[in-house]
């Protein structure tokens, strides 16, 4: 690891859940599900104003734990606050109200991470020559640490990391979802490019693909063509033929697609820096939840050392996870570079 690069967990709490569109949640749930995250590493929070009252809860739940601040990240967003483009505001002075808000939120006097939400909804110059650059003020003042963007399609993140490179001044970090999971990897081959624009860290979100790939249907809201829900159902069947679930699948495929080397030490190998997420940010809710990302995780981790090595032994786990994943991955491949649109058309 880089002398200057913090030491961040594999795994992040992707604190989106808690906006209450996937899965019903106490108050006791959140206590329970951030303070086993902690327990067992995953010591980073990632949030945003536009996940209804997330910021809000995570720093209730923060508060109420009482965790020294030193010991966890915090990543939070600006610049979306609703699903149209007209509740984008990526103004300068949002972005400061946006920050001292998520402070407040948060209870907290500074962030590790903050990043412009969604940027494929907002134009380019916009956010290079106004937005950024006040985020960039802010972190001279010390109240972020770390300046990124996110978004969905990959080349508008790639553009505004090479635009950004050329100015003298380099993103911070990068946040890609849904195109590092069982039906899309595109990002993982963006990994390497947007480190050759000097970011420092690159993170990967949603391994199941927004509720996508899991047993349960999907959501009405979810943006994925019919084709492939159709095509994921077949992969639900797949999965309970070889007595496992797809989530299970999904969780470990997308780990050693992120991962890579990465998987087999910590800190990774030198080499591995290059072609490796830096975190995967996973949404959880309750402490199982936790356990089966950390279980899925150190899954992974063996079958890539298997993989990797002429003398490690394959359990029958692994083989049987080969086989349903192979199986799994042709009935997507007509899928791997769909992405669908964002903006949608009703946005």
């Amino acid at each position: 690891m880089s002398a200057d690069k913090l030491p961040l967990p594999k795994l992040a709490l992707g604190a989106g859940v808690f906006a209450g569109v996937y899965d019903a949640f106490t108050e006791d749930t959140v206590l329970e599900t951030i303070q086993t995250a902690f327990d067992k590493g995953i010591n980073m929070i990632d949030t945003s104003p536009y996940y209804n009252d997330s910021e809000i809860i995570v720093g209730a739940a923060l508060k109420k734990l009482q965790v020294k601040r030193s010991d966890y990240y915090i990543s939070t967003k600006l610049g979306r606050y609703g699903y149209k483009k007209a509740d984008f505001d990526y103004s300068k002075e949002r972005v400061r109200s946006s920050v001292a808000s998520s402070l407040e939120r948060l209870n907290t006097d500074y962030l590790d991470f903050v990043c412009c939400h969604d940027v494929e909804f907002v134009d380019i110059n916009h956010i290079i020559n106004e937005t950024l650059p006040e985020l960039f003020k802010l972190k001279a003042e010390g109240a972020v640490k770390n300046v990124g963007i996110s978004g969905y399609p990959l080349d508008v993140l790639l553009k505004i990391a090479e635009l950004q490179n050329q100015k003298g001044q380099p993103l911070d970090h990068v946040l890609s979802y849904c195109h590092a999971n069982l039906h899309n990897q595109q990002a993982v081959a963006m990994i390497s490019k947007l480190k050759l624009q000097n970011v420092k860290y690159v993170f990967m979100a949603s391994p199941l693909s927004m509720g996508l790939l899991r047993t349960e249907n999907v959501h009405s809201w979810h943006p994925a063509s019919p084709e492939l829900i159709s095509a994921v159902n077949t992969c639900k069947e797949i999965a309970h033929k070889y007595n496992t679930s797809l989530q299970d699948i999904a969780l470990t495929a997308s780990f050693i697609y992120a991962f890579n080397q990465a998987l087999l030490s910590d800190p990774a190998p030198q080499d591995s820096s290059l072609t490796s997420a830096d975190s995967y940010l996973v949404g959880m809710i309750g402490k199982d939840e936790v356990y089966t990302a950390l279980a899925s995780l150190d899954f992974a981790t063996s079958v890539q050392r298997f993989r990797l090595s002429d003398s490690a032994q394959k359990t029958p786990d692994i083989v049987e996870f080969d086989k349903a994943l192979a199986e799994i991955e042709h009935q997507l491949s007509p899928f791997k570079n769909y992405s669908w649109a964002s903006p949608p058309d009703d946005a």
